[in-house]
């Protein structure tokens, strides 16, 4: 029998808006190897991925499994067949114990397994990768790699054949990383197959034994992970446009003497009345891009949205450019000339449901009655252009967009409209080497040259380095800091993210 478990056989998908996401790829996935799909900003990569977990529907093309032709129209039918999915956002019921959302998961597939057996199970294998979970711990209690341990800890109970990861280990510190990619080698060394879908190409060169490349919709390529050079693949995902991907460290900004965005004894409560930010004291001066390091479940998004005025500070004080905006909402906020992309841009960043043009109208026109609808129409498509964003145009609905390019809607309108502030948690996820590339040098020419104070949250410590001018860590609600980029040892503030 071949080792070809899967084949994904002239799949075409095409969406709402004459959106073309997949045109005739035809790719295999083998037992006993990692093989990670890359692909630019509304590649297909992930469309590809659901429609062999059974979240879309093929509108051309088969799928094969063990040489038999199958339709999936289900996640419950994709795990049946062996094929469990992990993403990026962990799928877990916060109020619940870890045990009891496993459990909860296994009843369709084993209604005998017990709570001790499952206990047992999660004891032993977070012993293995050296990441402790307690099996009676409240999910939102976990960090979010305690977290995305529970999810593979869910596929190997479903007894996964198959694990697809969808950008699930691009936000893991670096030594946590490397636990999950001893993890992957040990799955595919015993038979299985691991998919690793990303926008990061050195996480693809770390751990793939193939690496498939999509552009466009279409498959450009699949070569040996062995031997593969970060250039070539580049050149494969984005063609000439690989020439503006750059690390390097952006130029300082020049901040002025004015504190724009200021706590002062600052805390919030979180979602389970938990003190997420304790006492935090925060200065970020105008043309001034300080940055927060840390893993998620720190207490950055219980920050970021009491700066916005989205929640409210049980104690402390905001001053948004010397005026107190604590508790006072996010009007007030607004109305100061704050710029906000969110951690959780299709909840509080954007509508999907309606087009990019009006989601425009409703940030810039907060003052009139009167939508100027020309100039809507103008600073909709100068966006588009800008931050090349795939859209038919700036009528169509955002929710026809891959997410990469949902991102770069919300991003583009927000680093335009900022004027005093911009507060920008986790910019660039989702996005690829030249999109990022292209939003970190947007956000540092507008405080360098508009003088906007930034501050900028993010677990991606590559970003952190290239963009700030100031580092903080935040841990379990704390601020530590601030530390001068070139005297802040990488190893030192990846220590304080896990302490």
């Amino acid at each position: 029998m071949s080792d070809e478990y899967i084949v994904l056989k002239e799949i075409s998908k095409r969406f709402a808006g004459g959106v073309v996401a997949l045109d005739k790829v035809t790719i295999d996935i083998r037992m006993g190897e990692v093989l990670a799909l890359l692909g630019e900003n509304g590649a297909g990569k992930s469309t590809l991925i659901k429609i062999l977990y059974g979240v879309y529907s093929a509108d051309e093309g088969s799928i094969y499994i063990n040489g038999r032709r199958v339709d999936v129209h289900s996640p419950t039918e994709a795990i049946k067949y062996g094929i469990v999915m992990v993403s990026q956002h962990p799928q877990l019921i916060d109020t619940l114990s870890v045990v009891e959302n496993l459990a909860l998961g296994l009843r369709n597939f084993n209604a005998f397994t017990s709570i001790r057996k499952i206990s047992s199970f999660i004891l032993e294998k977070s012993r293995e990768f050296g990441v402790k979970v307690d099996p009676w711990e409240k999910v939102w209690r976990l960090t979010y790699t305690q977290k995305q341990l529970v999810e593979i800890l869910r596929a190997m109970l479903l007894k996964a054949r198959v694990i697809l990861l969808d950008e699930a280990l691009t936000y893991l510190p670096l030594e946590e990383k490397k636990k999950f990619y001893k993890f992957i080698k040990e799955f595919t060394a015993k038979g299985g197959s691991t998919v690793v879908i990303t926008h990061k190409i050195p996480e693809a060169l770390d751990v793939a034994d193939r690496i498939a490349v999509l552009r466009r919709g279409r498959l450009v390529g699949i070569v040996e992970g062995t031997s593969a050079r970060i250039e070539d693949v580049r050149r494969m995902m984005f063609g000439e446009s690989a020439a503006e991907i750059t690390y390097e460290k952006l130029p300082a900004s020049q901040p002025g003497g004015r504190v724009v965005i200021e706590t002062q004894d600052l805390w919030v409560t979180g979602d389970f009345g938990e003190d997420a930010v304790r006492g935090v004291d925060l200065r970020v001066r105008e043309g001034e891009v300080v940055g927060i390091a840390g893993i998620v479940g720190n207490g950055q998004r219980e920050l970021t949205q009491a700066l916005m005025g989205l929640r409210k500070a049980s104690r402390g004080r905001i001053l948004i450019d010397g005026r107190n905006v604590t508790n006072r909402g996010i009007h007030e906020v607004r109305e100061v000339g704050v710029g906000y992309i969110p951690d959780s841009p299709l909840a509080l960043g954007i509508s999907i449901d309606n087009s990019m043009a009006e989601n425009i109208a409703a940030l810039y026109q907060r003052k009139s009655a009167l939508i100027n609808w020309s100039e809507v129409y103008k600073v909709a498509s100068s966006l588009i252009e800008t931050y090349r964003i795939v859209i038919p145009g700036a009528d169509s609905l955002i929710k026809v967009l891959s997410g990469g390019n949902i991102m770069k809607a919300v991003v583009s309108k927000e680093i335009n409209y900022c004027k005093k502030a911009l507060i920008a948690h986790n910019p660039t996820r989702a996005l690829d080497e030249v999109s990022a590339a292209m939003v970190r040098r947007s956000i540092k020419e507008k405080a360098i040259n508009n003088g906007v104070a930034v501050l900028l949250v993010s677990e991606d410590l590559d970003e952190i380095y290239q963009v700030s001018d100031s580092i903080h860590v935040m841990n379990s609600g704390k601020l530590y800091g601030p530390f001068p980029p070139d005297e802040a040892e990488r190893s030192k503030v990846e220590h304080l993210m896990v302490i």
